[in-house]
């Protein structure tokens, strides 16, 4: 008899996104994670595809929020997930964001 081991190591992890939500009205995206030797092939977009599509079903999702310090994630995240900065004013940190369907404010 054969067992099959499933769970961490099989298949072995090579990449991660972490959301901190509510599950209603805000995200906050905390982490973005491939393996170095799996980097550059198309993972960590098909990850926020798959973040994107998620966040995309809740009707009354407010805002989404990141925070990076460089410029290739600001662009990478507004090109995938339609962020934007939020000015912070001078300390070389960004905070992206997005509004979402329930922001009922107008900015």
């Amino acid at each position: 008899m054969e067992l099959t081991l499933t769970g961490r190591d099989n298949p072995a992890q090579i990449g991660f996104a972490r959301l901190v939500t509510d599950e209603v009205s805000f995200a906050y995206l905390t982490d973005v994670y491939v393996l170095k030797e799996y980097q550059g092939k198309g993972l960590g977009s098909w990850l926020m595809d798959c973040v994107d599509e998620e966040l995309g079903t809740w009707p009354n999702l407010r805002r989404t929020m990141l925070i990076t310090t460089l410029k290739d994630g600001q662009e990478f995240y507004a090109k995938k997930l339609g962020m934007a900065p939020f000015e912070q004013g001078g300390s070389g940190m960004v905070v992206l964001n997005r509004r979402g369907n329930g922001n009922a404010i107008e900015v």
